[in-house]
């Protein structure tokens, strides 16, 4: 029903208005629908206690009994009843519940100190300042550093460590190396190998990696198989330092002379083969220059830059 205004007339006396009666049944209709559409009767003199669910309200004069009539669990009050160690089925997790987001441990991670099982529930734990996440065990003293991720590129590589104890003290593991991309690189033939600064010296263009893109390399084609890369630290001074592409069987595609010119400058030639009498081996046809094939590539390992030192503790509170 539409709201009944009445009509008050003309002033000062009101003619031409609603008489008593007309405006006192205008009042009286408002009110029964005002009574009914909030959950009462039009002919009863009680108002509901509470606003119904279906006019908008909770039902309910507590706030207990307004969840229940919402439908809603204990997830409405878990920041007040829920507990880190609670492994009830269905319950919700906050954060910090069994250590996860938790900013710091409440332990020392110190070999004369055994961990105090009681204080702290099994987890993830955040291990200190080190970007290393720590698991503790459900039914053992036991953490485990699971992994510590370098912050940036050349920070080196990221790592894996277990520590226990056997209630006399702690017993460490050293830390085992994951193989990503961070620290390797797959050469021109698909092997993986241990990388650093990489350059993919193509006929036409040189790629880098992470780590070579910090330095001011710069690629100079100067002819038929004649390639110059400038501006980089240099090769490797371990472990490999330069890749060529092979065949299905093992052999190399095109011969290849490489050298570092007083500039620091690299030179890499590459050239057909030839098979040379005199030591009974391949050999550069040095009067023979070939471009690198296509879509193949020769790998050039770079020396690292040297990068700031990171001091790493196994104190959580450093």
């Amino acid at each position: 029903m539409a709201k009944q205004t009445i009509n008050q007339g003309t002033a000062p006396t009101g003619a031409g208005g609603d008489t008593f009666r007309s405006g006192s049944a205008k009042l009286q209709a408002n009110d029964n629908e005002l009574y009914d559409f909030i959950g009462g009767a039009a002919n009863t003199t009680t108002l509901p206690s509470a606003l119904p669910i279906t006019k908008g309200g909770t039902g309910a004069t507590t706030a207990a009994a307004a969840r229940t009539n919402l439908g809603l669990g204990s997830a409405a009050t878990a920041n007040t009843t829920s507990s880190s160690t609670d492994t009830t089925s269905g319950r919700l997790l906050k954060t910090g519940d069994f250590g996860i987001g938790a900013t710091v441990i409440p332990l020392k991670w110190a070999k004369t100190e055994v961990p105090n099982v009681s204080g702290v529930g099994a987890g993830f734990y955040r291990h200190g300042n080190n970007g290393c996440l720590l698991f503790k065990a459900d039914n053992a003293i036991a953490w485990g550093c699971l992994l510590r991720m370098p912050h940036h590129t050349g920070e080196g590589s990221p790592q894996f460590r277990r520590a226990s104890t056997d209630g006399s003290g702690t017993l460490e593991s050293n830390y085992q190396t994951f193989y990503t991309t961070i620290n390797t690189t797959v050469d021109g033939n698909g092997f993986i190998k241990k990388a650093s600064p990489i350059v993919q010296l193509y006929a036409d263009k040189i790629e880098l990696n992470d780590e070579a893109q910090q330095q001011n390399i710069e690629f100079e084609k100067l002819g038929v198989g004649d390639y110059l890369i400038k501006g980089s630290s240099g090769f490797a001074q371990e472990g490999w330092y330069i890749e060529t592409p092979k065949d299905a069987n093992g052999n190399v595609l095109f011969s290849v002379i490489y050298t570092t010119l007083e500039n620091d400058d690299i030179s890499v030639k590459t050239y057909k083969k030839k098979f040379d009498l005199e030591t009974a081996s391949i050999v550069a046809d040095l009067d023979n220059p070939v471009d690198i094939t296509e879509n193949r590539w020769i790998d050039l390992r770079l020396q690292e830059l040297p990068q700031p030192e990171i001091e790493v503790t196994d104190d959580p509170e450093q």
